[in-house]
Order: C-alpha cells, then sequence, then structure tokens
C-alpha cells in the first residue's frame, strides 16, 4: 500500500506541476525545436513574406512575445505586431525587394547574422549584420541591426606598438 501511494502521489504531482506551468512545458518544447538555423530561416522569411498571415505565423514561431527590435534608422519595434508593421511598411516603399541571409554564427544565447537585401532585379538596396540575443526557448528576444560593412580596421601605428 505504502508503495502504492507513493507512485500515486508521483502521479498527481506531476500532473499538478504540468497544470500549474503549461508555460514551462511548451517552453521546454519549443527549445528542444527551435535551432539557430531554423530560426534564421523564418526570420529572414518574415521580412519575405508579402502575406501577413503567413508572416505573423513565422514571426510566432520565432520571436519572443515582448522581443524588441532595433536599428539606425531609428526603428524601435516591440513585440510580434509592431515589428510585422515595421516589416510591412518597408516592403511597401521596395515593392519585390527580399533578403538574403547568412546562416548564423552562435555562442552562449547570443547569434549574428549578415544580409543583404535586394530589388527584384538584383540591385542591392542595403546589407547589413544582425545581433540577436535569443530567449531560453531559442526564440528571439532582441535583435540590433547595423547597416553597411563594418568599419575598416586602421593599420598599427609606431606609437600602438609598444
Amino acid at each position: 500500500m505504502i508503495k502504492f501511494s507513493a507512485s500515486l502521489s508521483t502521479v498527481v504531482a506531476s500532473a499538478i506541476v504540468s497544470c500549474i506551468s503549461p508555460g514551462r512545458a511548451m517552453a521546454q518544447q519549443v527549445s528542444r525545436s527551435l535551432r539557430p538555423d531554423d530560426v534564421v530561416v523564418a526570420y529572414c522569411g518574415a521580412w519575405n513574406a508579402v502575406d501577413r498571415a503567413e508572416r505573423d505565423r513565422l514571426l510566432a514561431e520565432v520571436w519572443a512575445p515582448d522581443g524588441v527590435y532595433t536599428d539606425s534608422n531609428p526603428t524601435l519595434a516591440v513585440g510580434r505586431v509592431v515589428l510585422g508593421d515595421t516589416i510591412a511598411a518597408l516592403q511597401k516603399r521596395y515593392p519585390g525587394a527580399r533578403f538574403r541571409c547568412s546562416a548564423p554564427q552562435m555562442h552562449h544565447g547570443f547569434m549574428r547574422t549578415t544580409w543583404i537585401f535586394l530589388r527584384p532585379d538584383k540591385t542591392k538596396v542595403a546589407r547589413g549584420e544582425d545581433f540577436f540575443e535569443l530567449a531560453t526557448d531559442g526564440r528571439i528576444r532582441r535583435v540590433t541591426v547595423f547597416f553597411g560593412e563594418a568599419p575598416a580596421i586602421k593599420p598599427w601605428s609606431s606609437a600602438e606598438s609598444g
């Protein structure tokens, strides 16, 4: 009887925990399925998706509900809806233009990618680099965008070598 009670209490405790913290269970499930490559593909796809429902679906997969997008234009978009509106405004300004994104480079919950934004005739609109902070479930918590190439490194001068 004692063994049955211990087993029953374990089952009941597990059921209670799963009911109390469904968000945690979902976050654990999402983190197992989100790979950095998949995050970049869906995020880049969201920037290319003209259909609002498709864009919203892609952002829901990879963008934390309170995720923050910032660039030097200056654009600040907090949350999926505002980011979706930001993407729609860019698409309206550059009809038919599309992003091509690199594979990610990752470490310690941070990721970076490079991208190029091309008109339909394949001429470049812009190029840049995105730096991401990922949430524990693998979704994007924050992205900081830099436009253009990184500044060149100046050669060492004799005063700096000592």
